[in-house]
């Protein structure tokens, strides 16, 4: 990983004040940090890959997700567990982490997938422990993420290509895992 990118996060999770005591002292607000970073990772990667589509079926499949996500909140109707309403299930917050690690690992490949995937697991984790969640409210996110991303994204290294002379046409694929 980049060491300006590592640095900065560090940063970011350091800063404490005296009216700011940072994202470690509330398990919930750790959790929202870790999704927008999850996200910032995943188009940090198709910028510096100059990936625009990429970029584009990033931004498609969080918005598919967090579609479905919502319409299944509306549908199920689960109360959460602190019960402030009845939108427990699926975790959008999980949903969301889970869209930015899937995302990377569909496009770039499962390493560059390791470091948001902890993300989106820290993001899940917050989410049950400050009760605003089941677990199988966020794996149902994890869940709806992974389908939609499958489904949407295409990974960067795969290459097809046809070709006609005199004799067919010929179809190939080639992608890299």
């Amino acid at each position: 990983m980049n060491k300006k990118i590592f640095l900065s996060a560090l940063f970011i999770l350091w800063v404490p004040t005296s009216s700011y005591a940072g994202p470690f002292t509330d398990p919930n607000k750790l959790g929202d940090l870790f999704m927008a970073m999850g996200a910032g990772y995943a188009l940090g990667m198709t910028m510096q890959a100059k990936d625009y589509m990429g970029t584009l079926q990033f931004a498609e499949s969080v918005l598919i997700s967090q579609g479905v996500t919502e319409i299944l909140k509306r549908t199920v109707k689960e109360e959460r567990p602190n019960g402030s309403d009845n939108f427990s299930f699926p975790s959008g917050h999980s949903a969301g982490a889970f869209s930015s690690a899937m995302f990377v690992h569909k496009r770039y490949g499962w390493k560059p997938a390791l470091i948001p995937y902890a993300m989106a697991a820290v993001t899940g984790w917050s989410r049950v422990h400050a009760r605003a969640h089941y677990w199988h409210d966020v794996l149902a996110g994890a869940a709806v993420s992974a389908l939609v991303t499958w489904c949407v994204v295409d990974s960067y290294d795969s290459k097809i290509s046809v070709s006609a002379d005199t004799e067919g046409v010929s179809l190939s694929f080639k992608t890299v895992f």
